[in-house]
């Protein structure tokens, strides 16, 4: 929106005219404005972002107003545009049954860029009571690690975190004592959460990871969740949600039959693939990656490994997205989802 105020007892408009350049010297017509009280508005530009424009207003007097130089005048401004923010994934979640030993529920996810960005990875339990789930992990703890595998840091009740007020401040603490939370800043790389529970409890969880800072140099790129995928409730559900404006083309994979060359002994044999919006309608289902996007999903370079695994590839406009893992027949084993950004 571009604004011209009349000042004190400057002779009123009949038109105003708006125009813009990049070069204070060859200008583009923008449109008629329209009078609004003492102001001139044109609304509704496309205007170039990312580089120093210049705006130009002339308005024309009503007939006995002129001036020394004619019935016209003119300003000119300078402005620099930001680009939109563009579209990335800003948050990250899975549900899913944690029980022991390789059924922990393990959540992964990759920094990209340049510069620190600065999250918060939350491991809920006891408050799931509150969204209908019977049997939630009454104690979980969190694990964070780096791409090597070591430990970088860990917590067991998120108040009793040296950082609890950061915590707080963040607006994402969570709402039982019992759960975990790590507020912290990554460098670019590999990152794993691990979510268990406490003296081998079992139960539903959800480990989310939160980009506190989107402005920055660096962006979430994919993120995954390994876990046991069951029935009923208990299937693995992945959440993930598309931050800024303009559209963003994802891969969302379940994988299972080859998790086993990675030491799981009981991968899900035929996973299957729902992707779903905000309203919780079903936007695209896929069960074998091959069956239908096959040359699509090939040409991402991320096609999964196992003709029974599943894949979908989307372009999807910022909001919030599901991708629910089952296995074919109500079969159960640990599966892995993922979502990767392409663009």
């Amino acid at each position: 929106t571009i604004t011209w105020t009349r000042g004190g007892s400057s002779p009123q408009f009949t038109r105003v005219t708006f125009e813009y350049s990049t070069d204070n010297v060859n200008y583009t017509p923008l449109g008629n404005g329209t009078a609004t009280g003492s102001n001139w508005t044109l609304t509704g530009l496309n205007l170039p972002t990312g580089q120093n424009l210049y705006i130009r207003a002339r308005g024309y007097y009503r007939s006995g107003n002129y001036n020394s130089s004619g019935s016209i005048t003119e300003s000119v401004r300078n402005a620099f545009i930001l680009p939109p923010p563009t579209p990335t994934l800003g948050n990250i979640s899975t549900r899913a049954l944690v029980q022991t030993g390789d059924n922990v529920m393990i959540g992964g996810f990759i920094i990209t860029g340049s510069g620190q960005k600065r999250v918060i990875v939350r491991a809920i339990g006891p408050s799931l009571v509150n969204h209908g789930i019977t049997n939630p992990l009454q104690n979980p703890t969190l694990e964070l690690h780096d791409g090597t595998g070591a430990l970088i840091t860990s917590n067991d009740n998120w108040m009793d975190a040296p950082n609890r007020q950061e915590i707080i401040d963040s607006g994402l603490a969570p709402t039982n004592n019992l759960e975990s939370a790590i507020l912290t800043s990554l460098s670019p790389g590999a990152y794993t959460a691990i979510v268990r529970g406490v003296n081998n409890g079992t139960g539903i969880a959800l480990v989310e990871g939160y980009d506190l800072d989107p402005t920055a140099g660096s962006k979430l790129g994919n993120i995954s969740t390994r876990a046991l995928a069951q029935t009923g409730d208990n299937v693995m559900i992945g959440g993930f949600i598309i931050t800024g404006t303009g559209q963003k083309r994802v891969i969302v994979r379940a994988i299972g039959p080859s998790l086993a060359q990675y030491g799981i002994t009981n991968p899900l044999a035929d996973p299957t693939l729902e992707l779903h919006d905000g309203s919780g309608a079903v936007i695209a289902f896929d069960d074998n990656w091959k069956d239908s996007q096959e040359a699509e999903i090939q040409a991402t370079g991320l096609a999964p490994s196992d003709d029974a695994e599943s894949a979908i590839v989307r372009t999807l406009v910022p909001g919030n997205y599901t991708a629910i893992v089952r296995g074919k027949n109500d079969t159960i084993g640990v599966a892995l989802v993922e979502v990767y950004g392409l663009n």
